[in-house]
């Protein structure tokens, strides 16, 4: 249960990384629709509050908003860098 905590946790951030506009466009290479803006940020918050019902059903009430916390700080950070820091599509390579 800890660990579909943090994959739900990892899903969410994900989702609000392609609700970005920038980042979906670099993605995918179009502009993002503002109802599926939406959707996207919908999808992540129900992943969210699906990783505190497990972490809370893993640990209980005394660890599991602890543990939870933790994933989303480690979920947070493995996203961001992952979507700042990986190369750009259809950009030479530097020699």
């Amino acid at each position: 249960m800890t660990w579909l905590a943090f994959a739900l946790s990892l899903l969410a951030f994900a989702c609000f990384g392609f609700a970005t506009d920038d980042h979906h466009h670099r993605l995918t290479g179009r502009r993002l629709a503002p109802d599926s803006k939406l959707r996207w940020q919908a999808y992540a918050w129900f992943a969210l509050m699906g990783a505190f019902g497990t972490a809370v059903a893993s640990r209980g009430w005394a660890f599991g908003p602890v543990l939870w916390l933790g994933a989303v700080m480690l979920s947070a950070g493995i996203v961001f860098l992952s979507l700042n820091l990986r190369p750009q599509r259809g950009r030479g390579t530097r020699q």
